[in-house]
């Protein structure tokens, strides 16, 4: 039985990324435009590091004589095969764009500096504005569906296998990029890449993603048994299947509480929806979590 909903639910995964394909795809490109284009004016010139591939390869670049859009390209490719078989083979189709698209549009914005320089004396005003548009490209590639690949495919492999939440993994990846750039570009360079940072998590989490970062579903369903399924072994949270009775009609139902992060937020709605389109849902922001279910 458990099989027979894993083929159904992967099925309907399938019918939804297919759908509005178009619209979505529009939304990522300019999202990577978008990210693209304020690490090469705002960051890659100044050698602040805010984390991620791109921050790394500036860092590489102190080492190794090598284009940074060119190591994202291989760095990003190679973990690409590694979650190809450690993610699974759906994982890998949503990222394969990023990776080559992601590479290619840091290469066509390295020549935006040559075009629009702001002359901008505040070091402060520079990273604010480029973490502004970094965290609106990087909304949009989440809203998308698509992934950049990168760190996020490595974020995706430490959940999996190590247990470390999303967020955890990324303060964690990050915060050794910032640490180690200190020590190369000077603290100073650091502190502004922590502005950097908080701004575009900021901008991403309150503003594209729905003012909270996780987002917690009630779901009173008939199909508890597929929905629960969807969530343990596709989007790998915990759930909570309690017993709920209609106070009209009383009937008895199974309700689901889970909370997700609000970046699989839009795709976890599509498909709980079509696994029962009559079921009761009811989201809320979240901020904070403890413990476990």
């Amino acid at each position: 039985m458990k099989e027979k909903n894993k083929y159904y639910i992967d099925n309907l995964i399938n019918t939804i990324n297919n759908r509005n394909l178009l619209p979505r795809f529009a939304f990522f490109i300019w999202g990577l435009l978008l990210y693209a284009a304020s690490f090469s004016v705002f960051f890659e010139q100044f050698n602040i590091v805010t984390g991620g591939s791109a921050g790394l390869s500036i860092i590489i670049g102190q080492f190794i004589n090598i284009d940074n859009s060119l190591f994202v390209f291989m760095f990003s490719f190679v973990l690409l095969i590694i979650g190809y078989f450690l993610l699974g083979k759906l994982n890998a189709i949503r990222t394969v764009f990023g990776v080559i698209l992601f590479p290619i549009f840091m290469k066509f914005t390295s020549l935006f500096p040559n075009v629009f320089n702001f002359h901008i004396s505040s070091m402060f005003l520079t990273v604010f504005f480029g973490g502004v548009i970094m965290g609106i490209g990087n909304g949009l590639i989440m809203r998308s569906g698509f992934s950049v690949g990168g760190f996020q495919t490595l974020y995706q492999i430490l959940y999996k296998y190590m247990g470390i939440a999303y967020g955890k993994s990324t303060f964690i990846l990050n915060s050794i990029l910032v640490i180690v750039s200190g020590f190369i570009f000077g603290y100073g360079n650091s502190l502004y890449a922590l502005i950097g940072l908080f701004v575009s998590s900021k901008l991403t989490d309150r503003v594209l993603l729905e003012t909270s970062i996780s987002k917690t579903f009630y779901i009173v369903t008939d199909k508890h048994k597929e929905i629960n399924q969807y969530i343990v072994d596709n989007l790998h949270h915990s759930a909570t299947v309690m017993d709920a009775k209609g106070g009209f009609s009383n009937d008895n139902k199974k309700m689901i509480l889970c909370c997700v992060p609000s970046r699989e937020y839009y795709m976890a709605k599509q498909i709980i929806n079509d696994i029962d389109p009559n079921s009761f849902m009811l989201i809320t922001d979240t901020y904070e979590i403890r413990g476990g279910m």
